[in-house]
Parts: C-alpha cells; sequence; structure tokens
C-alpha cells in the first residue's frame, strides 16, 4: 500500500507530536522516579517547559532561516562582509537556540519549583532538553527519508 505525500506529511506530524509528548511523559516519570516532585508537579514542570520552549525555540529558527532565504532571493546575500561566515554562524546559533533555550528554561523552573539543584539539576535539565529535542525531530525525519 502506497502512501501519498500529503499523507506522509500528515503522519511525520503525527510522529512529531506523539514523541513530544511521549518523551515529555517520560520526563514526568523520571523527575517522580527521582524523588524530586510528585506526579502533577513533574507533568506541570514538562509540559511548561517543553512547550514554551519548543514555541518560542522554532519560532526563532523559523524567523532566521526565513531572513536567510529572503535575503538569497533578492541578492543581499551576497552584500554581507564575511558572508559565508556569517549566514554560518547565524544558522548554527539559529540550530542550537531551542535546545539551549529548553536547558535554561529546565534549569530555571527546577530552581524555582523546588526540586532540585546543583550538578544533578544541570546533568538532568541538558540530558532532557536532548532527549525530548532529539527524539521530536529526529523520528519524523526518518520516517520521512526511510519512507
Amino acid at each position: 500500500m502506497e502512501i501519498s505525500a500529503n499523507g506522509k506529511e500528515w503522519l511525520a506530524v503525527l510522529i512529531f507530536f506523539s514523541s513530544f509528548i511521549f518523551f515529555t511523559l517520560g520526563e514526568t516519570v523520571w523527575l517522580e522516579r527521582k524523588g524530586w516532585s510528585k506526579i502533577g508537579k513533574s507533568l506541570a514542570f514538562a509540559f511548561i517547559t517543553n512547550i514554551f520552549s519548543f514555541g518560542f525555540g522554532f519560532f526563532v529558527i523559523f524567523l532566521v532561516f526565513g531572513v536567510v532565504m529572503a535575503m538569497a532571493w533578492d541578492g543581499s546575500l551576497q552584500k554581507i562582509p564575511a558572508q559565508n561566515y556569517t549566514v554560518g554562524a547565524a544558522l548554527i546559533a539559529a540550530s542550537l537556540f531551542p535546545f539551549i533555550l529548553l536547558a535554561l528554561a529546565k534549569r530555571l523552573l527546577l530552581l524555582l519549583f523546588k526540586m532540585s539543584r546543583g550538578k544533578a539539576a544541570w546533568l538532568f535539565s541538558f540530558v532532557s532538553s536532548f532527549l525530548v529535542l532529539a527524539a521530536s525531530v529526529c523520528f519524523p525525519i526518518l520516517f520521512l527519508y526511510f519512507f
């Protein structure tokens, strides 16, 4: 059975949201099992940080990539001093922005919710941010690439 191109796109969107929800719930269970908070507080923490960081972080990526594309279309990209390095740095910074924002948001909310402090909180923030972003972005890309 062959899936249409439109159907594949919708399946990729479904995979994105499914993995986002699955890993957010996984993070909730992780926090509860570590004993840092009860399940309700952990769920609020995970959804608040993930929704905020995904929304704002991907908006920034869209904005930067959109500006670069617009500059490429009208030819003003050629007028930027050190054009390849400047554009490359902007694209790399935009790509890393959601991860950095998510890790910092998680660390800040761990502090505000009085759930954890120190190295363990930093480690949790970076690992959970990497896992939720990698899964939510990589699974749909892999699906579109292989199917």
